[in-house]
């Protein structure tokens, strides 16, 4: 009798649910319009199997999770930060473990019952239709409901835990959502930080895992990435550890503490520190992306104008007053602002050893070109096995370390390239170091490649190299058929779908590839075609063969493919893909020049350049049969560069189609330099 008239007290109980009930029942409407009511009322053509339902309007239900259990949190536990409900509440014959029970449980009910009720509910409308939009299995209807139970206890016991360190309620609803942000917030600001200041450091080392760390970017990433039984457990730990923690902190809260913005002392500094330390971090972040020249200067200050607006924003909101002088005020902020410089400063220190950290020959085991590879198949991107990407070859690995030594040895930073953020000749090397020591070593360097272009092409000449670079990987998987189209028109293509011609296609295609010198990887000459190659995707992890016509790999035909261009014309495909000079009415040119050095711009078969009329633009036209017959085996593909002499073309069809290209003024022919002479 004891237990049950203090931990549920039914005079408690009741008062809750009259007064706050109607939120449940909002959550219970929102879920399930946005569920089992989508999925009734959704029409299409074909029937979608989906392993998941928040595949189905997914990011609705995932910011239900995140906004309505909160908003109840705050309703429920308004009493602790007002000052007249306070006394009113600490005053009667229960203890604060039992008050808190009774509150918890009530906002257990009103987040569990809708979302189960809404799962029921979904079971029920999918067996009912004849002929659904979406077709899953119970297993999915059972991890939504799940999934969305611990989301939402997450975010309710987060509220609550955060309520009892802050005494206002605004201030708490927006230090719940800080807190769930700051993950995301620090690392990526961080991460700008290290990329700017630390030299080699990888940026993308974590680009598919950072969307995971933070419940409110999580609702932008289930498209592609189910939450998963780890996940699921972290928040059910925080959900435990949470609650545990708002009984301690009740237990010490006052009672006249409601109404403060802070309500405790020793969370006074954690406070002033963290939203002090956050707006440093964007301070930075937005000078760094600002600044003229991208100077190293212009993000130093931006921490300095940071630090200072987040040390006085936290101050006027403990205070709760803009009147924040004091002869401490200066020695305070010292302290935190040595404590912010040391974070920043001590992982980009070249003392660290970090950017000339170059493993030596007989440490390395293997060694990867171009990081992680992912495709993206049955609506999820899945990351490649990593093992078939590495290389023990001695020769490959000496290649990688040369051009290591050199690169860390001449230091050469393109970070003070003026406000053109590209450089002609620019190149992005990501390189991997697996030791035997079981450690792995990861750099990336933006450098320009004609400064390294022993070095590059003693590494690019390697199969290593082009296997991974070009994705010959994915020709040694079973493939469904071939299609190519040409590069010239889109309208000309050819499908491949008799296994013998795959078969050779693939093998002649995966040769030509590897056959490449340095020159032809280089060449801005534009291919002559493009192949897309279907094939079938095992999931190593489900062993399992997912059929998905999505899933492709293209591959260019460079005009440098000989054998592979015999081919088809061999197999009666190359004339499918040509042009024919007689289909093209008259070619029109017109001069380009660039000259912008130190200032690289991209250079492109532009149609507006050519199709208006710009002044000072002279355009020659021309129906010479031989010329166009010249212009349908040669084109330049887009590049940069701050200087050159470049010509616009665009071929007239007799049909009216139009197709656009471009040459440099050394690729010209003669009859060519005969008509543009007047230019």
């Amino acid at each position: 009798m004891t237990f049950n008239r203090l931990y549920f007290n039914r005079g408690i109980l009741h008062q809750n649910f009259r007064q706050h009930g109607w939120l449940g029942i909002v959550y219970l409407l929102l879920l399930l319009v946005s569920l089992p009511l989508y999925i009734g009322t959704q029409y299409r053509d074909y029937t979608e199997e989906i392993n998941s339902l928040f595949r189905a309007n997914g990011e609705f239900h995932w910011l239900m999770a995140i906004t309505v259990p909160v908003v109840m949190a705050l309703f429920l536990f308004r009493y602790i930060q007002a000052g007249g409900p306070a006394d009113l509440y600490h005053s009667l014959p229960l203890q604060r473990n039992h008050m808190l029970t009774m509150n918890l449980m009530t906002g257990y009910a009103m987040i569990l019952i809708p979302i189960w009720i809404t799962a029921g509910v979904t079971g029920w409308v999918s067996a009912v239709l004849d002929e659904p939009t979406f077709s899953f299995d119970s297993t999915a209807v059972w991890m939504w409901g799940v999934t969305m139970s611990i989301v939402s206890l997450f975010m309710f016991t987060l509220t609550v835990a955060v309520g009892m360190c802050i005494g206002q309620s605004i201030l708490q609803g927006l230090t719940v959502y800080g807190i769930s942000l700051i993950p995301l917030i620090f690392w990526g600001t961080f991460e700008m930080h290290l990329k700017r200041f630390l030299y080699g450091y990888p940026v993308d080392i974590f680009r598919f895992k950072i969307e995971t760390i933070s419940p409110i970017s999580r609702m932008g990433s289930l498209s592609y990435a189910i939450p998963g039984w780890g996940e699921i457990g972290i928040y059910a730990t925080l959900t435990v550890v949470l609650s545990t923690l708002s009984y301690l902190l009740y237990r010490k809260r006052h009672v006249e503490s409601a109404t403060q913005a802070i309500t405790f002392q020793i969370v006074k500094p954690i406070f002033r520190f963290g939203l002090m330390f956050t707006i440093v971090l964007l301070s930075g972040a937005y000078f760094s992306m600002i600044s003229p020249g991208n100077t190293e200067e212009w993000g130093v200050a931006g921490y300095i104008i940071g630090g200072v607006a987040g040390y006085v924003g936290a101050e006027m909101i403990i205070r709760k007053t803009w009147l924040i002088w004091n002869r401490s005020l200066l020695p305070q902020f010292a302290v935190y602002g040595i404590a912010a410089a040391l974070i920043l400063y001590v992982p980009v220190a070249d003392w660290n050893g970090y950017a000339t950290n170059v493993p030596s020959k007989d440490n390395v085991e293997k060694v990867r070109i171009g990081g992680d590879q992912r495709i993206y198949v049955d609506n999820q991107i899945v990351k490649l096995n990593d093992e078939q990407f590495y290389s023990s070859s001695v020769g490959y690995i000496d290649a990688v370390l040369t051009l290591h030594h050199k690169i860390v040895d001449t230091r050469q930073s393109l970070n003070d390239r003026g406000q053109n953020q590209i450089i002609p000749d620019q190149e992005s090397v990501r390189i991997d170091y697996k030791l035997k020591n079981g450690k792995t070593i990861s750099r990336q360097y933006t450098v320009q490649e004609t400064n390294f272009q022993q070095e590059f092409q003693n590494m690019k000449n390697f199969e290593d190299y082009k296997v991974v670079s070009y994705g010959t990987y994915a020709l040694d998987n079973d493939v469904h058929s071939v299609g190519i189209r040409s590069r010239l028109t889109s309208d000309r293509a050819v499908y491949i779908s008799d296994p013998q011609l795959i078969r050779e296609f693939k093998a002649l295609l995966k040769t030509e590839i590897l056959n490449q010198t340095y020159e032809d990887q280089k060449s801005h000459w534009e291919s002559y075609a493009s192949a897309e190659v279907y094939q079938n995707y095992r999931d190593e992890s489900h062993k399992q063969i997912l059929d998905n016509p999505n899933l492709s790999s293209t591959y260019e035909i460079k005009p440098t493919y000989t054998r592979l261009i015999a081919w088809l014309k061999e197999n009666k495909l190359y004339d499918q893909l040509q042009v024919s000079v007689d289909e093209i009415a008259s070619a029109q040119f017109i001069k380009q020049e660039i000259d912008s050095r130190g200032k690289a711009t991209l250079v492109y078969p532009d149609p507006q350049l050519i199709d208006q009329s710009l002044t000072g633009k002279k355009k020659v036209a021309t129906k010479n049969k031989e010329i166009i017959s010249q212009l349908l085996q040669r084109q330049r593909s887009g590049y940069y560069t701050d200087q050159g002499i470049f010509y616009q073309i665009k071929l007239n069809f007799n049909k009216g189609q139009n197709v656009y290209m471009m040459l440099k003024e050394e690729d010209l022919t003669e009859d060519m330099k005969t008509i543009l002479s007047e230019l």
